[in-house]
């Protein structure tokens, strides 16, 4: 599937070196697959799949091939908080223990001011990367329950608000306060207030599908690669645990684009699109 650019020849003669370019980096990597798009505004310019998307079967990669997201989840999830912000049931500066209180980590600092909605989604909390689970050697991604469960067991890594520090596992409760604060699980959350808004028809939670793309893993010295099964990332979802299209993505990405109130195909207002889009 192709979108043309334009007819224009400069145009079209440099996106036919970009395919070469892609198609010879792909080559010297040993590189599968993979799905592509330009966008221009709201709309999609240009998009086409390379490669393969499963090789036993010889599968080509398609703008509607279906891929994990992974911690691209993280952006839909910000969203989530930004929506319901805009909405007046919750503030960024809301200390997370407003609305989950059961919350409990051992605090290496605790003459640290205290965690807030804005500190869990711009990574400057202080808690610690992960879950106290081995996931990503074992592939078993914890419930929500174990999470909520070790909490106690765990320590924070940095006194809030003071370095930016990566963590999956403030996203994962940024994901448990959605939940909270709207009534609704997450999936559901996500499905009625930005994939259905979007027409994000072949985005969702992670499910096993016969056209999703098969994960592999890096190339080894006799040029194979590993395959990784299908993980379901369960209590961690809001961290990494959606899939999508490039189509679809396409969409969201256009999303950011539009201006005026929240509303339709505007996920949220002007001025939370431009807070979200600030650099911190």
């Amino acid at each position: 599937m192709t979108h043309e650019l334009m007819s224009h020849e400069p145009v079209a003669s440099n996106i036919d070196l970009l395919s070469a370019w892609i198609e010879s980096q792909m080559a010297y990597s040993g590189q599968p697959g993979l799905s592509i798009a330009i966008i221009r505004d709201q709309d999609i310019v240009w998009s086409k799949g390379f490669g393969r998307s499963d090789l036993a079967s010889e599968t080509p990669a398609k703008p509607s091939t279906i891929y994990r997201i992974a911690s691209i989840t993280k952006l839909f999830t910000a969203t989530s908080i930004m929506q319901l912000r805009d909405a007046g049931k919750l503030q960024l500066d809301d200390p997370i223990i407003k609305h989950i209180p059961w919350f409990d980590i051992q605090d290496r600092y605790p003459d640290s001011p205290p965690i807030t909605i804005r500190h869990l989604i711009t990574h400057t909390s202080g808690l610690p990367r992960e879950a106290a689970f081995p996931y990503w050697t074992d592939s078993e991604f914890p419930t929500r329950d174990q999470i909520v469960g070790a909490l106690p067991n765990q320590q924070t890594a940095l006194p809030t608000e003071t370095r930016w520090k990566y963590s999956n596992l403030a996203y994962t409760i940024a994901g448990i306060i959605v939940e909270e604060v709207s009534g609704m699980s997450w999936a559901d959350y996500l499905q009625q207030n930005i994939f259905d808004p979007l027409g994000m028809s072949s985005s969702s939670v992670d499910v096993p599908d016969a056209k999703m793309a098969t994960g592999y893993g890096i190339r080894m010295p006799d040029g194979s690669r590993e395959v990784f099964p299908f993980v379901d990332a369960r209590g961690m979802a809001a961290a990494t645990g959606l899939t999508s299209t490039l189509e679809d993505m396409a969409r969201f990405i256009s999303a950011q684009f539009r201006t005026g109130p929240r509303g339709g195909d505007r996920l949220l207002s002007t001025a939370s699109l431009r807070e979200m889009h600030r650099v911190r």
